[in-house]
């Protein structure tokens, strides 16, 4: 039993409602307007399916490639709900799905941290999170699975990828766009702390940063310190703001005088 609704306009969240059809091998509800967060009953889906028979061939975006499944559809438990608008968190109960094999929630607003357990979930070959906001480690329990596909770019994941022999046999652009994460095959290591060299430089940098700001508001505090000292001197004391005018007057009267007598003498120079 397979439900599929990509492609089309439909808005608004997935109802809970959902949950209850539980043979469902494959629900396709990709490229839609859906919004709100992922149903936390989810596991309820593939967790009861049973096996099915199908006389008819079914095509689906398997492993990023469009392909028509017919009988061996039975073997496929599949939940894509990409390219929509979901947000929230991933929830935790969709690591229960132990029987799902294709997993593509990329190119929504999910945020918040992986779930822990994934690790659980062994028949998984193919999971796509990419393009979406979520931040936070990359599960350790990833390195148990054996994944066909694995897509995680341009999310804001952060630290070590976890030691795995296939983890790090996928190429580097898997993890490319989470500009936190270190290690291979993104880069050749990590610092002590988990955090990657560029992330170190940027701390030299703001320490940089600190000086310098602190610098820039010593001057600024200076400027404004000896204006008003100089300008509130002459707001409250008449003789002084009189003083200080006068001598204005008498600079620029000088300077007027000055500049009329060299220039009297350079046209002088230049009529003989």
């Amino acid at each position: 039993m397979y439900l599929r609704l990509r492609s089309n306009q439909f808005s608004g969240i997935i109802p809970s409602s959902l949950c209850n059809l539980a043979t469902i091998h494959v629900l396709d509800l990709s490229h839609n307007n859906i919004s709100g967060g992922l149903p936390r009953c989810l596991n309820n889906i593939t967790a009861l399916a049973v096996d099915i028979v199908f006389g008819v061939g079914v095509e689906l975006i398997w492993k990023g490639i469009k392909r028509e499944f017919g009988n061996n559809l039975l073997q496929v438990r599949s939940i894509d709900i990409s390219s929509n608008s979901l947000v929230e968190e991933i929830p935790e109960s969709i690591t229960s799905m132990e029987k799902l094999t294709s997993l593509n929630l990329s190119g929504n607003n999910l945020m918040g941290k992986l779930p822990e357990n994934f690790g659980n979930m062994k028949m998984l070959e193919s999971l796509d999170f990419s393009r979406n906001q979520i931040s936070g480690g990359i599960p350790a329990s990833f390195s148990k699975l054996n994944f066909c596909v694995l897509d995680l770019p341009h999310n804001n994941l952060s630290g070590r990828i976890p030691l795995g022999t296939q983890l790090q046999s996928f190429n580097a652009t898997v993890y490319m766009g989470n500009f936190g994460l270190c290690g291979p095959p993104l880069t050749p290591n990590c610092s002590e702390n988990g955090t990657t060299q560029a992330d170190d430089d940027m701390k030299e940098d703001d320490n940089d940063g600190l000086i310098s700001r602190g610098f820039f508001i010593s001057t600024v505090l200076g400027f404004v310190s000896g204006f008003w000292i100089v300008c509130g001197s002459l707001l409250l004391k008449s003789s002084w703001r009189y003083a200080y005018f006068k001598f204005l007057d008498d600079s620029r009267d000088w300077i007027h005088v000055k500049t009329a007598v060299y220039k009297e003498k350079m046209q002088r120079r230049l009529q003989r």
